[in-house]
């Protein structure tokens, strides 16, 4: 089965309107995206760390910072202005709103109530919108694991 992908050949980062990237080369955009992504992950981990030792406010912070570092490397690698434009485009919207009201949610629980059982709980509805907006940018990513899933509920 091939999964048709139209290939639009357009410009990714134009520099005029990504003043804050102005004139950084392909390559230092690369090192940015793995340096934040990179940075997210470790946060995020030692969010789970402080979770694990009962530090609730620290794990909020820790593991929403660790997020938005990560989302904040795909700011770096295509321009923040791109980046935006695609996360509120029409297919990923809802997508973007649920991670960005996972972020939130974390927040708020971790504060509020102080549970390491809800505050796992979170984290993990975190990742799992981290999850299906990141195979918003696959062609047919989230159709894809939405009929796996079925399947694996309903089977025929």
């Amino acid at each position: 089965m091939t999964i048709p992908v139209e290939v639009v050949d357009h410009e990714v980062v134009n520099d005029s309107d990504e003043q804050c990237f102005q004139g950084l080369s392909w390559s230092s955009r690369i090192q940015g995206y793995v340096l934040f992504t990179a940075l997210g992950f470790f946060s995020s981990f030692m969010g789970w760390v402080s979770l694990g030792i009962g530090y609730y406010w620290k794990y909020s912070v820790l593991s929403t910072l660790g997020s938005l570092m990560s989302l904040a490397s795909t700011f770096i690698l295509m321009g923040p202005r791109a980046q935006l434009n695609y996360m509120f485009d029409e297919y990923r919207r809802t997508s973007s709103l649920l991670y960005i009201s996972s972020l939130i949610i974390t927040w708020i629980v971790a504060i509020a109530y102080k549970s390491a059982l809800l505050c796992s709980l979170c984290g993990l509805l975190q990742y799992g919108c981290l999850i299906w907006y990141s195979l918003s940018y696959v062609p047919y990513g989230q159709e894809a694991v939405s009929g796996f899933i079925g399947r694996l509920i309903f089977p025929r």
